[in-house]
């Protein structure tokens, strides 16, 4: 599904920013309560003095549609991505994990406007093995 494909570099370049420019950035992939909590996340981010490193690659395992309803369950790689000091923009070594993989399950749900947009995603936590390609 492009849209939660495309809302993960969004989201890397949402946490490099300031929250109005995060909002803006996000808007296109997000809705609903979930864009606010995203936006707090960069406040956040902010405070600790951190911003994304890399960048998370999806791995796309299962799409269920039902009418303007959508659910995706996905193997995340996460091995190029971690945490930078947003000063200096260098890698927080304990941040990164070349092996790290984890599920995510995302809820989507198409706009008026025609385009799907995320409103709730977790992260499981969980080791995964992404689909064969």
């Amino acid at each position: 599904m492009e849209a939660y494909s495309a809302y993960w570099p969004a989201l890397a370049e949402a946490g490099r920013s300031s929250p109005d420019r995060a909002r803006e950035l996000l808007e296109p992939y997000v809705q609903d309560g979930y864009l606010d909590h995203l936006v707090d996340g960069v406040r956040s981010l902010i405070k600790q003095g951190r911003e994304p490193y890399g960048q998370a690659a999806p791995r796309i395992k299962e799409v269920r549609v039902g009418g303007k309803h959508a659910e995706v369950t996905d193997c995340l790689d996460m091995s190029r991505a971690a945490m930078a000091d947003r000063r200096t923009h260098r890698l927080i070594p304990e941040t990164a994990d070349s092996q790290t993989s984890t599920t995510v399950n995302a809820t989507l749900k198409q706009s008026s406007d025609g385009r799907w947009r995320l409103t709730a995603l977790t992260m499981k936590g969980a080791a995964c093995t992404p689909p064969s390609r």
